[in-house]
């Protein structure tokens, strides 16, 4: 045999050897990481400002997780670019465990078809924990109009001579794209007009210079109290608790319709599913305490507590359905 075949085999030995001491390492290490999880603070990563609906939950949920750990769970927003800063923190973040993306449907199945460049790489994806709870939206009108159902909207619609136009939040928001799945579904014709936030949306659909939307319903209350804007329908598989009400809008005639901003945590990508499931069986506890329930659905939220898998299934559900309308609306964020 000649040296070079020896320095082939003797690589390949060595080769193995490491790969071997890497499985035995994580055999043994990775059950020992899990059952001393967590040894020092957590922390939350939030795209959004303090004070919006996901920051909320982010606090709520982090209150009772310090003390069903009894280690501190630390809020850290960090806003911009439409979650992305914040996703791009955390996808480059050790996959430990300690670094926790409280991310909602824009992050996780919008952002990635919408935007041209991201600061992180999405095929690597996230590491789905557990959803906590969902935003619900509500299909409204403007009260002038003759209209007090979906299915009179949608007549409506399809007799005016001009398109309607609807408000939303921004270019490949939920709003935006939820309006749009609703056009696709139903043939009938809309113009988009996007403003820089919910209440300026609001106030345009008050006053009649957009005819529709879909919003939720801290914005809509008051209008819907000062008699300037009429709810047809809520986004929900199922009517909400809250607004019992409320037909959905499947039920009312538009089968499979369902629009909703989810609110969840993950992980780092490559994070040890020990470390998963000791965090979403803490986490599960938690979003099950009546007072923990009771803090989000005051703020008509709807709970949601699906295991890492069904979490991870329903991110990739909502990714194929924006990404669809993504491309047929050509919507691109810069």
């Amino acid at each position: 045999m000649n040296n070079r075949c020896q320095r082939v085999l003797a690589n390949s030995k060595r080769t193995c050897l490491q790969c071997l001491g890497l499985a035995a390492w994580m055999v043994c290490t990775l059950p020992a990481l899990a059952q001393s999880y967590p040894d020092k603070p957590i922390r939350f990563i939030v795209p959004m400002a303090p004070g919006g609906a996901v920051d909320s939950v982010s606090r709520a949920v982090a209150q009772a997780l310090s003390k069903k750990m009894g280690q501190t769970v630390l809020v850290d927003n960090k806003p911009g670019a439409g979650g992305s800063i914040a996703a791009g923190f955390v996808s480059n973040a050790p996959p430990d465990g300690y670094t926790v993306f409280v991310a909602d449907t824009g992050q996780l199945s919008i952002n990635p078809f919408l935007y041209k460049k991201l600061p992180y790489d999405t095929s690597k994806g996230f590491v789905a924990v557990t959803d906590a709870v969902a935003a619900p939206l509500y299909l409204a009108v403007n009260a002038d109009l003759p209209i007090k159902s979906v299915q009179e909207l949608l007549a409506y619609a399809r007799t005016a001579k001009d398109p309607l136009a609807y408000g939303s939040v921004g270019v490949g928001s939920v709003h935006h794209l939820g309006m749009e799945l609703l056009v696709s579904k139903t043939g009938i014709k809309a113009t988009h007009i996007p403003f820089k936030g919910s209440s300026q949306a609001a106030v345009a659909l008050a006053s009649g210079e957009v005819q529709m939307a879909l919003s939720a319903m801290p914005s809509l209350k008051p209008l819907v109290s000062a008699g300037k804007v009429r709810i047809l329908g809520v986004t929900t598989p199922q009517r909400v608790a809250q607004t019992p009400d409320v037909p959905t809008v499947s039920e009312s005639g538009v089968s499979g319709f369902s629009v909703a901003v989810n609110v969840g945590f993950v992980l780092p990508p490559n994070t040890p599913e020990a470390i998963v499931t000791s965090l979403y069986r803490d986490m599960s506890d938690v979003l099950a305490q009546p007072e923990v329930q009771t803090q989000l659905t005051s703020m008509g939220l709807v709970m949601l507590k699906s295991n890492p898998r069904d979490y991870a299934n329903a991110i990739k559900e909502d990714a194929d359905k924006y990404r669809a309308l993504i491309k047929s609306t050509g919507a691109v964020a810069e």
